[in-house]
């Protein structure tokens, strides 16, 4: 049974109508690629200019929006298209919506391959 709680603790607590969504993503970087570069590449061409917070690395991360707010289907094509075109990618998998406060650890099977 679900718990009765106030329109202020569910925004407190980020539950219910106040729930947030992020996504995961995993790539697989070319060997000699400057990750530095990529991940600086990353933040100044897409994360910034969308509004949106990342936090991870080259490798893979987990993005959000900045403030409150979920990351839409838009934001996830944008993220899935600027790495398709960057030539370090090898392979891309990325989730759906994922709860941005709550999700503690994204496994493999949570992932769609999407390039590579």
């Amino acid at each position: 049974m679900a718990k009765q709680r106030s329109r202020r603790l569910r925004k407190k607590l980020h539950v219910g109508e106040f729930q947030e969504f992020g996504l995961a993503y995993k790539t697989a970087i070319k060997a000699g690629s400057n990750e530095v570069l990529f991940v600086d590449a990353l933040l100044d061409e897409l994360i910034d200019p969308r509004g949106l917070e990342f936090g991870g690395w080259a490798a893979g991360g987990f993005v959000s929006k900045a403030g409150r707010g979920s990351v839409t289907e838009e934001d996830r094509q944008a993220l899935i298209d600027w790495l398709k075109q960057r030539p370090e990618v090898e392979s891309i998998r990325i989730s759906g919506p994922l709860d941005a406060w709550y999700t503690d650890f994204v496994t493999d099977d949570q992932l769609t391959q999407v390039a590579g």
